[in-house]
């Protein structure tokens, strides 16, 4: 249907080789505007629109898919060895749209990351909520629209800067969008909040998508189909998959079929791209443990506390328990791990996203009484832990307005320059040993020490490799390192290496 005419333009099965599919044999030119009639039902947007103006339950609207790019030297980052800063774009600007967030992209490239995660782009109804359902294909128009998206990642890219989208799949079959008109998207079984999300009013729930029961290639093609679009139209590098929304008990587990799906298209395009994973739990634990380790150091027992840390969050072979269901999605994507990004470290705002998946308690603010040394050490052991962090601007100002905001700042470009060499040692034990109120934590060259007192401390480092060095201080001008004594000041970390430093940038 076209709405401006009033014309109906009829459908037809394409064919045996795509059964149940139905096309039109005239495309639509650029900007028209269309609606769908199922056996003569209500009009209904297109599921797979790419554009939006009037509301996810209006026309859509065709997009012209030219787009003058810029990127055509653009060959991806290597998200394993690199950092992510998490981008919440109702929150990182206070225009709250996906053009005012290029603006700031030069100041993130400042900060050492190798790229962003940006929050859902997804279109919803901003008087219901995502949880009411969304389009997965379209981008929400408050933001900016596809084109918004398009000069976004066309500029991230000319920053360094891989862009990596978070899709919401929780909600991408909910009851009010209607899809049932168009065949069997949803299963009878539901699906509540994300894990550690508040719950929502009654209702709010969605049903899962049908990936293994009759019916379930179509629903499979149509997310298949739109992590595609992402990747290839839109020059995105990577998704954030909602994993607990994606489970299935088929012989061929849905996400192993995608992942093995973006293989190929990585090898069409001759870029890199990524699917994360992340790993439930681990980054609840990090940020537990070291706010533990700051708080009550007299109560505490320091090394307890750095070996919880080393064997539940940075251990060469940790993994967070997690359901049958998802051990078995997990391992569905191993025949096209070169594509995977598994087991992410994030810290605390990089798990919030407006309106996404607000707080337990329903507040999105910071974390009361956490003090820039707090946050220093908390970057430190999530930046150099081995597995990729995800990082937030609550611990890495963007912009950097001020000289505290810019220390910060400095602070991660520092870490994150020094990660690729800790990282290569990931596979090695942590060694812990506590000295007074000061820890110190090695694992193969590079060593983490900490006064988690309120005192400066002394720390014997005579154990260490002879050519161990000081390679990073929060307090430079406090800290030195001299005939195997490290002195540092109070909650104040520092980091040291043996033998040379490769500080080339991830990618």
């Amino acid at each position: 249907m076209l709405p401006d005419s009033g014309s109906r333009l009829p459908l037809r099965l394409v064919g045996a080789h795509e059964p149940g599919y139905w096309r039109a044999d005239d495309e639509l030119a650029p900007g028209t505007d269309y609606l769908f009639s199922v056996d003569g039902g209500p009009p209904a947007p297109d599921p797979c629109s790419a554009w939006l103006p009037h509301g996810v339950h209006g026309p859509s609207r065709v997009l012209d898919q030219e787009f003058g790019w810029t990127d055509e030297d653009w060959r991806g980052a290597d998200l394993g060895s690199g950092a992510l800063l998490r981008v919440d774009l109702p929150t990182f600007t206070p225009a709250g749209t996906l053009d005012a967030a290029g603006d700031l992209l030069p100041d993130v490239a400042a900060t050492g990351v190798v790229g962003v995660e940006l929050s859902p782009v997804a279109a919803y109804d901003p008087d219901r909520g995502p949880a009411a359902g969304v389009r997965l294909f379209a981008v929400h128009e408050p933001l900016g629209g596809p084109r918004a998206l398009q000069r976004f990642v066309d500029r991230a890219h000319g920053c360094g800067l891989a862009v990596v989208l978070d899709a919401p799949h929780r909600w991408a079959v909910a009851d009010d969008l209607g899809l049932h008109a168009f065949g069997p998207y949803a299963t009878g079984s539901r699906i509540g909040p994300r894990t550690g999300a508040r719950p929502g009013p009654p209702g709010s729930d969605s049903p899962r998508i049908n990936l293994d029961g009759s019916g379930s290639r179509g629903p499979r093609d149509f997310l298949v189909a739109d992590a595609e679009r992402w990747l290839r139209d839109f020059h995105v590098d990577g998704l954030l998959l909602d994993v607990e929304a994606l489970v299935d008990r088929s012989a061929v587990p849905f996400l192993g079929e995608l992942a093995e799906d973006v293989h190929r298209l990585a090898e069409r395009l001759g870029r890199r791209l990524h699917l994360l994973v992340d790993g439930p739990g681990r980054s609840d634990r990090l940020t537990t443990i070291v706010h533990h380790i700051l708080a009550a150091p007299g109560d505490a027992d320091p090394v307890q506390d750095l070996r919880r840390l080393a064997h539940e969050v940075f251990g060469p072979t940790t993994s967070p328990w997690r359901p049958p269901s998802l051990r078995r999605a997990h391992r569905a994507t191993q025949r096209a791990a070169s594509v995977l990004v598994r087991d992410l470290t994030r810290l605390p705002a990089a798990n919030r996203s407006v309106p996404w998946t607000p707080d337990a308690d329903g507040s999105c603010g910071g974390v009361e009484g956490v003090t820039d040394d707090d946050r220093a050490c908390l970057l430190t052991f999530a930046i150099l832990a081995g597995t990729p962090p995800v990082l937030d601007t609550e611990h890495v100002p963007v912009p950097a307005r001020d000289e505290p905001a810019r220390r910060l700042v400095d602070w991660t470009r520092t870490l994150v320059s020094l990660r690729p060499t800790a990282s290569a040692d990931r596979d090695l034990p942590v060694d812990v040993r506590t000295d007074g109120t000061a820890l110190l934590g090695s694992r193969g060259r590079t060593a983490v020490a900490l006064a988690t007192g309120a005192e400066p401390a002394e720390v014997d480092v005579s154990s260490l490799p002879a050519d161990t060095q000081l390679v990073a201080a929060w307090d430079p001008a406090g800290t030195t390192l001299a005939g195997g004594v490290l002195r540092i000041p109070p909650r104040s970390p520092a980091v040291l290496h043996a033998g040379p430093v490769d500080r080339s940038p991830g990618g």
